[in-house]
């Protein structure tokens, strides 16, 4: 998608048939599965909307065309302020039921090249609706749309948009919602959320894709050791912390320049989150900075929790972590405990007899197992039996990550989960040559640098989280041959996107394309 780089089913083109099933449209993409539900068969926008949006944001009149949000269904004289919740409507042999308002989201701004048409949308009452089919068939361009009941006339979708996001506040109104029979769980778990919290959400991030930044104090540092340093971090503004799941990271956004992602390593409590900083030897001016520049009642800007390292629910956990890997563990454990879940963790240190989150381990130790360079962790031998419905995760060097998943290349791709916490060495990597499509520019990368860092080096700016590979902040679109050394992007993703702060030209040159 222009200008940005980013996946998306939002392109449609004129059909003039479709099979419509309980699923959905034969043939429609999703970019997305969790999009794929029962509650958004058909996406219906008023084909009025794109003469309006055409004199607000000429610039871009020329995308403002049927199908450019990304609709299944256009037609004339049904828009947010007279179709309703619950509507069932016949179009050809199909029956449809309107269950749920469109959510607009950052994907429209990067579509029609404005960067507040998603606000704009939502604020307009512009964003289309969603149905659920009831009966099943086909629906020819030109077939008559049959309006055969409206149990809510007065739950219009223009309404519903309006307490959704503009009377965020009226408990009245939400009450209503929650028990509107035909609207879908989506929203309607929104309102239910309101009434047992006492808030509303901020869809600031849903609209412009910048994930939203907290501003924490440093209220407490602990010594896990000489090389790791716990630190625990408190809103600036005493509100609550959002909450995560096991595996999350949040990013913290040093005054240094730098951004880096630790693995959150103690459950919310007291509305602190929790971060373990290992010292790294070669460090690339994170955890040095950490180490030694931070002091308590320091401010600092964090994401809020992002998870690429979530635990799936199973019978059995294995857990197998190497030094500082063992942070996102600390909070895996809690949670298999707390769902009755059978687990293990093993654990390399350089002491068995003394070393970092000793005390906190300390109540499981009936399932914690330490190994070190006397007592080493035969890995084969622990993954050599795949027991069905059990899953082992990793997380430590690359080095060590590597013998985890060759020892366990036997089991299910699906059982086996790890996260790198830091990149793969450059040593042994190769010089090239990257051009930058679009101009003149050529850049080398020195076999002993990363391509993300050769890239700024030379001036061109390209955002990063975890530099590690796993998060996919730095993605960018390439032409040519790739080693990919990431942890996150798929096969089929990977055939034109890459990771330049770990993965690097297979050949002497590559060319990309900047997001």
């Amino acid at each position: 998608m222009f200008p940005k780089k980013i996946n998306t089913a939002i392109d449609k083109h004129q059909v003039t048939q479709i099979n419509v099933t309980l699923s959905g449209i034969s043939g429609d993409e999703h970019v997305y599965e969790e999009c794929i539900d029962e509650d958004r068969v058909i996406l219906q926008c008023a084909p009025e909307h794109y003469s309006r949006l055409k004199k607000h944001f000429p610039e871009s009149s020329h995308l403002f065309v049927n199908g450019g949000f990304g609709e299944n269904l256009t037609a004339e004289g049904m828009n947010e302020h007279n179709m309703c919740i619950g509507d069932i409507l016949q179009i050809g042999k199909v029956k449809l039921e309107l269950c749920l308002p469109r959510q607009p989201c950052f994907k429209l701004n990067h579509r029609f090249e404005q960067p507040s048409i998603s606000r704009y949308v939502q604020d307009n009452a512009q964003t289309g609706w969603f149905y659920r089919t009831l009966s099943e068939g086909v629906i020819n361009l030109g077939d008559n749309i049959e309006l055969l009941k409206r149990p809510n006339p007065e739950w219009t979708i223009a309404k519903v948009q309006h307490y959704l996001y503009v009377e965020t506040d009226n408990k009245q109104a939400a009450e209503k919602l929650v028990e509107l029979e035909p609207f879908a769980d989506e929203v309607k778990d929104v309102f239910k959320h309101r009434l047992a919290s006492n808030s509303a959400e901020d869809w600031s991030s849903q609209l412009s894709n910048e994930s939203a930044r907290l501003e924490v104090r440093v209220v407490k540092i602990i010594d896990e050791s000489d090389k790791v340093k716990r630190l625990l971090l408190s809103r600036t503004d005493l509100g609550p912390l959002p909450a995560f799941t096991a595996g999350a990271h949040i990013c913290l956004h040093l005054d240094n320049g730098l951004t880096r992602a630790y693995s959150l390593c103690a459950p919310l409590n007291n509305d602190c989150y929790e971060v373990a900083v290992g010292l790294a030897p070669d460090s690339r001016g994170g955890s040095k900075y950490i180490h030694e520049q931070i002091k308590l009642r320091d401010v600092l800007q964090i994401s809020e929790p992002a998870n690429l390292f979530t635990m799936t629910r199973s019978k059995k956990q294995i857990f197998v972590a190497a030094g500082i890997g063992i942070t996102p563990f600390l909070v895996m454990i809690e949670e298999a405990a707390a769902n009755d879940e059978a687990f293990e963790l093993h654990y390399c240190v350089d002491d068995t007899t003394d070393y970092q989150f000793q005390s906190q381990l300390a109540k499981y130790q009936d399932n914690v197992f330490t190994y070190s360079l006397e007592q080493p962790l035969e890995i084969n031998k622990l993954l050599d039996n795949h027991q069905r419905g059990t899953h082992v995760y990793t997380c430590g060097s690359p080095a060590f990550i590597r013998l985890v998943k060759e020892a366990a290349e036997h089991w299910s791709p699906d059982n086996v989960h790890f996260e790198n916490f830091s990149a793969e060495s450059v040593t042994d990597a190769n010089e090239f040559m990257v051009n930058i499509q679009g101009s003149e520019q050529q850049i080398n990368v020195p076999a002993d640098q990363s391509m993300l860092n050769a890239l700024r080096d030379n001036g061109i700016e390209i955002n990063s989280g975890c530099e590690t590979g796993r998060c996919g902040a730095c993605c960018v679109d390439y032409q040519g041959e790739v080693e990919h050394k990431d942890s996150i992007l798929t096969k089929s993703e990977r055939k034109r996107c890459m990771i330049p702060c770990v993965s690097r030209a297979k050949g002497a040159d590559l060319t990309i394309s900047l997001p």
